[in-house]
């Protein structure tokens, strides 16, 4: 591949509607096949304060990058949920500074001063669209599997607003769990609040 001139490298950048950039992601925007290349540009850009450094083979353009998004790329396949999206939908009440993911492993990543918090979840769950919205490079839960995935994950869990929940969408996404426990939490749940 023919790499981008150094005026159009960052363009595209800007172009891709990207906040956060693997090196993969570097790659195949600036068309660099060569790895050797592509270390020694990104270094270049890195040293003239064109690139961010946000941790080892993630970059931005700057410091104001969309952590849902760093959380899907940091661990794939993973989607942003759970607690983070409770409170951004107005189901839980109480602040909580960190960024809460579903993945196929538990672990908690920090970067700058936020901490990136990942809870194992099955396979057969984690790769089920059922509940979960695909916004360019980001994948979020709804408010709906964010309640489910918790009542899987840590069933004393407390709600503070259950009053705006499809408790429909809650029943469908309950099953996928197959878990006779959590498909009666919900529906107990439904009858408390629908």
């Amino acid at each position: 591949m023919t790499p981008l001139n150094k005026e159009n490298a960052i363009v595209s950048l800007y172009k891709s509607n990207k906040t956060v950039f693997s090196i993969k992601d570097l790659a195949l925007i600036w068309q660099i096949d060569n790895s050797n290349y592509l270390k020694t540009k990104i270094n270049r850009y890195l040293k003239s304060e064109k690139l961010y450094f946000i941790r080892k083979g993630f970059y931005a353009l700057d410091g104001k990058y969309d952590v849902v998004e760093l959380a899907n790329k940091m661990i794939v396949p993973s989607y942003f949920g759970l607690y983070s999206v409770l409170a951004r939908e107005g189901v839980n009440f109480q602040y909580d500074s960190r960024v809460f993911s579903v993945s196929r492993e538990s672990r908690t990543i920090v970067v700058g001063e936020t901490e990136y918090v990942y809870l194992k979840i099955k396979d057969s769950v984690l790769l089920n669209p059922l509940g979960l919205r695909f916004l360019g490079d980001k994948t979020i839960s709804t408010k709906e599997r964010a309640i489910v995935d918790l009542i899987y994950l840590w069933s004393g869990f407390a709600f503070d607003n259950l009053s705006n929940v499809d408790w429909d969408k809650c029943l469908a996404i309950a099953n996928i769990y197959q878990s006779s426990k959590v498909l009666e939490k919900v529906k107990k749940l439904k009858e408390a609040y629908a």
